[in-house]
């Protein structure tokens, strides 16, 4: 595929999740990433949107949708399963991980060890559902 300079992107727009309790997932983004809660949209049933909260971060723009079908039966994330994997945020130094590993901790969450592989660093801590995010250093 041949890419023409109009044929690119400049950034990440959103990303939108699936989740058992949207409330509980948007208190865990703004609390413990900063992010601010931008809206709340009530689809009713038989709609094709499904009901979600907005939420955005106000240093880098990005918005989360985080969204709770109706009918949802609640079931964790599962990775082995078809779609999102995890989410990767990009932190500015190795010093940064070592001050994310401490933030977490004294918000009730698990981060994993710092791991090195090979182009870049990261620790790893997961979402109230078990969706795993990465905090994510890039070597140079």
């Amino acid at each position: 595929m041949d890419l023409h300079d109009d044929v690119t992107f400049t950034g990440v727009a959103h990303v939108a999740m699936t989740v058992s309790d949207m409330e509980a997932t948007a208190a865990f983004w703004c609390e413990i990433f900063g992010f601010e809660r931008q809206a709340r949209i009530d689809e009713p049933p038989g709609q094709q949107r499904h009901p979600r909260i907005l939420v955005k971060h106000p240093a880098t723009g990005l918005v989360l949708g985080i969204h709770q079908p109706h009918g949802s039966h609640g079931e964790p994330f599962d990775p082995n399963r078809t779609g999102m994997d995890h989410l990767s945020l990009t932190v500015p130094s190795r010093e940064a991980l070592g001050a994310w590993s401490e933030h977490l901790r004294a918000h009730g969450v698990t981060p994993s060890p710092e791991r090195d592989v090979g182009h870049a660093c990261f620790i790893s801590c997961e979402d109230p559902d078990g969706i795993q995010i990465e905090l994510w250093c890039p070597k140079p």
